[in-house]
């Protein structure tokens, strides 16, 4: 017995660079990769990996933006970056929370 190809049904995508997110007009561009990680790095080990606005030490602890990306923030400035503790009840939760509110005319009054 003799299988039967199946036509494919969807279309290939093309595989070309795919935009993530579209960017304001003065936003600032997004660093990747390895250079993102040693900046990272080095921001933790500067803090001695302790979140800036509670204090807590852990190893899961986030980099973040003090000026947004989007908001002409400089991306690899050790003075633009802090770290924030992360998990879903951190620092960096809701500082970012706080950010999309405001951003989409939901800030508190």
């Amino acid at each position: 017995m003799k299988l039967q190809a199946l036509k494919p049904r969807l279309t290939p995508l093309n595989t070309n660079r795919i935009k993530v997110l579209d960017t304001k007009a003065g936003a600032t561009e997004r660093v990747r990769g390895s250079a993102w990680m040693k900046v990272r790095h080095a921001v933790l080990l500067r803090d001695q990996y302790r979140c800036q606005s509670c204090g807590l030490v852990r190893m899961d602890n986030e980099v973040d933006h003090t000026v947004p990306l989007e908001k002409g923030g400089d991306a690899l400035s050790m003075g633009n970056l802090k770290t924030l503790c992360g998990g879903p009840d951190g620092c960096h939760t809701r500082k970012t929370a706080e950010e999309n509110k405001a951003r989409t005319g939901r800030a508190r009054g």
